[in-house]
């Protein structure tokens, strides 16, 4: 073309073409012009190629693909939240960029990078390279050295061609390159072999924690699926609805994309369900249930997590992360707050402390630390090391193969830590403390659920425990671990162990704290029954079972049969141990009170003043129980009307436990109730509500705002209130009482029912009788108003 204009302009400029218009020769001249511009700018542009080609070697790419780039997932489950992050960290084109893809085992790291792969081969990237570098890159590094054609690295060692290859892919240019280093388990085999500058991308995928904090690498966490990410999963893959069974299953699961591909497949392919899955997981079953999917490149759960254990081996030559793992696997799939760790840690038997094998099965990506490094409230460590569900079921599975010794010997570690740790807790502060008794009993629960067979020392934390959530008011939860509990020693103990009838005897009291009465009363029958048999109608383990069944004919209205036992208790107890034993005291306080209830004051009073009597010979004025025997006098003084002496005596009472035990002691708070009690019977009001407004915010910053004894302190201020006429207030009381009754205690509690009446009765008060109606119909059958004041 440039030829023919030539000549053209030639002819026209020599006279040899004759043209008519004017026009026609300049026209012929400007196009000349423009064509030999265009031809020289395409000639610059190509000796610039040419040069730019020299300078990055002599390179003949013979496919813009290198290495075993993974196939795409059987039902990929898009995840563009992850996808848009690695995007982002990668940046934009023509800047090297070097990004790391941390996470557990199985969360679909590599599939993440080999979507980010596919993408640039579809968007024309010069070379993509897939580097399996779990055993080290170097050799694969030295094969993509000779893929590209590079010189001479046929000759070299495969170290130099690994280097040679680097500095290639390093050297500037504007060509497209993506490298992925997949599967690193050693962040320093790596060193040396990243090119730090030129255009190239750097993917690494890794188990190991190490990455988040190095210098110069931008990190992409790969987690687990979202709920909704899963269940979506799920039901595309097996053609079953997700929701009940299939959320239920991938909770179990974790939400780990590896495990819910692998039970999909199963399921798929055995048509059964997931529930019925979910209990083939429960039975370990797990070379067939968490084998590798037919085809997949990934080895699956089992061989992956067996994978990990094996390099704890060499990265802990102590075998403490191993030990503590399998301790770990067993606790609750929610964590374990490193404090209680700490505070266990002479239990843990551990050679070099809790931080170091917690850090290894950190790096790892065997357990994660989440959490905050100290709480507000204590000061305490409060990050939580947590093992993955799956993990864990693969680590108890290990432990569990023959001779399964390291499973027996972790469940006993297991037991002996929440040992240290229930004997740490203080009883008094169960409310304040609410989040770590959660924890223990979660952790309990946990143990429990993976053991065959409890031994003792684990079943006496479970009533431990039990108990410490009776004293909560958490009886939703209480109720069912006393039940197992009695049971477990029923089973591991024999029947009439003391063991077994102390656990009977705790879910008779349990029950009757519900108001489940005939239950508590048939089993205290029968703890009687057997205590007679076992230990003779007079020792004194018997005579503790008949109070206690006494107690519960007196909660049940069976005042009579209450009376006959209290007496016969006190008979014997007299007689076997003696009138001023500490026992034959109580019993006598007992036969008073229930007397006091079946309205023979008379009797009442005259056993409580002799008591007291005995209780200041016996065990001194300022004694804890002859505290107790005064208060319970001056209760009896105030049923039979002598405010006066009653008042005089809970006064005195007051200030010898503010003396003695401190002026916010529980029971120091209890006295001071139960004087603005005699306060309120008297008239009294002004003082009343003093001592009650002081009481509550001794208890909420005492106790907490959620223990039982906060709760009855606002429902006592309340009630007086109303007898003040101040029923504004005491309806705001009475209202927020109800809402944390039924939020802690449960809707059904015999204590969320007295709360519903007494906030019912405020109504009433102030004239609200459809909201007044309403609860009392929905309270129907219940118990009555109430004041639900202690007596200690």
């Amino acid at each position: 073309m440039l030829g023919v204009a030539v000549a053209l302009a030639g002819n026209l400029a020599t006279g040899l073409v004759e043209v008519k218009q004017p026009w026609w020769p300049p026209a012929v001249f400007a196009a000349l012009g423009l064509l030999v511009a265009g031809v020289l700018v395409l000639e610059t542009v190509r000796h610039r190629a040419e040069r730019l080609q020299t300078q990055l070697g002599p390179v003949e790419v013979q496919s813009r693909v290198f290495g075993a780039l993974p196939r795409q997932a059987w039902q990929w489950q898009p995840r563009p939240q992850e996808e848009k992050a690695v995007r982002e960290a990668l940046g934009r084109r023509g800047k090297t960029a070097l990004v790391a893809l941390p996470g557990a085992r199985g969360a679909g790291k590599s599939q993440l990078a080999a979507g980010y792969a596919r993408s640039c081969l579809d968007q024309g990237y010069d070379l993509v390279a897939w580097i399996n570098a779990e055993s080290g890159p170097v050799p694969e590094l030295a094969a993509l050295a000779a893929h590209l054609g590079l010189p001479g690295v046929a000759e070299m060692p495969p170290e130099q061609a690994a280097a040679a290859v680097c500095r290639w892919l390093a050297r500037e240019g504007r060509a497209r390159r993506l490298l992925v280093f997949d599967n690193v388990d050693d962040p320093d085999v790596l060193h040396g072999y990243v090119p730090s500058a030129g255009s190239t991308k750097v993917l690494i995928t890794t188990n190991r924690r190490e990455f988040m904090t190095m210098a110069g690498i931008a990190v992409v966490e790969v987690g687990m699926f979202t709920p909704a990410e899963g269940t979506e999963f799920l039901a595309r893959a097996t053609g079953l609805d997700s929701a009940g069974d299939g959320a239920r299953l991938g909770e179990q699961l974790g939400w780990l994309p590896l495990g819910l591909a692998q039970a999909a497949a199963f399921i798929s392919r055995t048509g059964i369900s997931y529930a019925e899955y979910a209990r083939l997981l429960q039975r370990q079953d797990l070379d067939e249930t968490l084998r590798q999917q037919a085809g997949a490149d990934h080895p699956g759960v089992l061989k992956a997590t067996q994978l990990s254990l094996a390099g704890l081996d060499e990265a802990d030559s102590s075998g403490d992360a191993a030990r503590l793992l399998r301790v770990l696997s067993l606790l609750s799939p929610d964590g374990v707050s490193r404090d209680l760790l700490v505070q266990a840690e002479p239990q843990l038997g551990l050679h070099s402390g809790v931080w170091p094998a917690v850090s290894t099965l950190a790096a790892a990506s065997l357990v994660t630390l989440g959490g905050i490094a100290q709480a507000a409230a204590y000061g305490e460590d409060r990050r939580v090391v947590a093992v993955h569900r799956l993990t864990a079921l693969v680590v108890r599975h290990e432990a569990s193969r023959p001779p399964g010794d390291d499973q027996a010997a972790a469940v006993d570690t297991a037991a002996r830590l929440l040992d240290a740790l229930t004997d740490r807790f203080p009883r008094a502060q169960v409310a304040l403390r609410r989040d770590e008794l959660d924890e223990l009993a979660a952790h309990l629960d946990a143990v429990l659920s993976h053991t065959d067979e409890p031994s003792p020392l684990l079943l006496v934390q479970a009533d431990w425990i039990a108990g410490l959530l009776e004293e909560a008011g958490d009886l939703t939860r209480a109720l069912p671990l006393f039940e197992q509990t009695l049971a477990g020693r029923e089973r591991v103990l024999g029947a009439e162990h003391p063991d077994t009838l102390t656990s009977r005897n705790n879910l008779a009291g349990a029950y009757m704290s519900a108001g489940r009465l005939d239950e508590a009363i048939a089993l205290h029958e029968q703890n009687l029954a057997d205590y007679e048999r076992v230990s003779e109608a007079e020792h004194p383990d018997t005579l503790t079972s008949r109070n206690n069944l006494a107690a519960a004919y007196k909660s049940a209205g069976r005042l009579d049969e209450a009376i006959a036992l209290h007496q016969r208790t006190l008979a014997v107890s007299e007689r076997v141990l003696g009138a001023e034993h500490p026992d034959t005291l109580t019993s006598r306080n007992n036969l008073a009170d229930t007397y006091w209830s079946a309205g023979r004051l008379d009797e009442a009073i005259a056993l409580h003043e002799q008591n007291l009597a005995d209780y200041k010979r016996v065990l001194g004025t300022e004694h804890p129980d002859t505290l107790i025997s005064r208060n319970n006098l001056a209760g009896a003084y105030m049923s039979a009307g002598r405010l006066d002496e009653a008042i005089a005596l809970l006064k005195q009472n007051l200030a010898d436990r503010e003396r003695v035990l401190g002026a916010e002691h529980p029971d120091t708070l209890a006295s001071r109730n139960n004087l603005a009690g005699a306060y309120e019977s008297a008239g009294r009001l002004d003082e009343a509500i003093a001592l009650l407004k002081q009481n509550l915010a001794d208890y909420k910053r005492v106790l907490g705002t959620e223990h039982p004894d906060t709760l009855i302190s606002r429902n006592n201020l309340a009630d007086t209130y109303k007898s003040a006429g101040r029923l504004d207030e005491a309806i705001a009381l009475h209202e927020q009482n109800l809402a944390d009754y039924k939020r802690v205690l449960g809707t059904e509690h015999p204590d969320t029912l007295t709360s519903r009446n007494n906030l019912a009765a405020a109504y009433k008060s102030a004239g609200r009788l459809d909201e007044a109606i309403a609860l009392h119909e929905q309270n129907l059958p219940g118990p009555g108003p109430s004041q639900m004041s202690h007596r200690r």
